[in-house]
């Protein structure tokens, strides 16, 4: 069952977004490369989303774990990152849930 991660990170200032962005886009292809999607979407001047998707809930934990060394190397530029996770749910039209 496909497994969802999605992560709230709020930076700093515009500029610490800007370098937190860059440095992620840098570090993720050789360090998480697990993911079955990976998406950002930048919520205002200073914050982002990171949403990715993976097959199972176990290597949703791994690909966790990695990345939060990450963003202990960055903390410095970020005043608040949170976390939600889940089951993928199914969104084609007339999906069911069982």
């Amino acid at each position: 069952m496909a497994y969802g991660r999605v992560v709230n990170v709020e930076c700093k200032s515009k500029e610490d977004l800007i370098m937190f962005r860059n440095k992620w886009s840098k570090w993720w292809p050789d360090n998480v490369h697990n993911a079955l999607s990976r998406t950002s979407i930048r919520t205002s001047e200073n914050s982002l989303l990171l949403l990715a998707t993976y097959e199972t809930e176990e290597i949703a934990d791994e690909a966790k774990a990695i990345i939060e060394t990450f963003f202990e190397a960055v903390a410095e530029h970020v005043h608040d990152i949170f976390a939600f996770h889940g089951e993928v749910m199914d969104d084609r039209p007339n999906a069911v849930m069982e």
